[in-house]
């Protein structure tokens, strides 16, 4: 199953708003030097979650990549998709109530005084919210996201639980994708 945007999101004024069913929408897209996969993490409000993986196998033999390339009638046909939907772990529900049953008070914007962009090497990384106090995207890439500017106990807990949340994620996607092995190093 593949992550279609529709789905998880109604159009209102030219923008896309997280359905009411939905809490988080949590997304990651690699620059060239990250683990080459995409994820993007649906959490409803019953907190079960989708999550959506996308990637390319990369644990063809060498010797046989080059058959198997020339056997697709378009590189698209080797792209992976991964799908999978659970109830969230114990420890990340437990963080999603105190967040959801609390007054949260996020900033429009954490960006660093800096702001480097590069144009071919940056990921892109950010959380969507469905929150009681309105709809918050918050821009969690490393080159811009300031987190000093995380000043308030529901800022500071805000972003605690996100590193604990992309922590497992990042646990969960490395097992599920283990048998692919998508290192870019196979490749070369």
């Amino acid at each position: 199953m593949q992550y279609e945007i529709n789905k998880f999101y109604q159009k209102e004024n030219d923008n896309f708003k997280l359905k009411k069913k939905y809490l988080i929408h949590y997304s990651f897209k690699p620059g060239f030097y990250d683990k080459l996969c995409s994820v993007n993490l649906i959490i409803d409000n019953k907190l079960n979650y989708q999550l959506f993986l996308f990637f390319y196998e990369s644990n063809i033999p060498k010797k046989e990549r080059e058959e198997y390339i020339k056997s697709l009638k378009s590189i698209k046909e080797a792209r992976t998709f991964l799908y999978q939907t659970s109830k969230l772990p114990f420890k990340i529900r437990k963080e999603i109530k105190v967040i959801f049953e609390n007054e949260l008070l996020l900033k429009n914007s954490y960006y660093n005084d800096k702001n480097v962009f590069g144009i071919s090497d940056r990921n892109e990384k950010y959380i969507k919210l469905n929150h009681k106090n309105g709809n918050f995207t918050i821009d969690l890439t490393i080159d811009t996201l300031n987190e000093a500017l995380f000043e308030q106990i529901s800022e500071v807990k805000f972003l605690k639980f996100t590193k604990n949340l992309e922590k497992w994620i990042n646990k969960l996607r490395d097992d599920l994708i283990k048998p692919y092995d998508i290192s870019i190093k196979k490749w070369k």
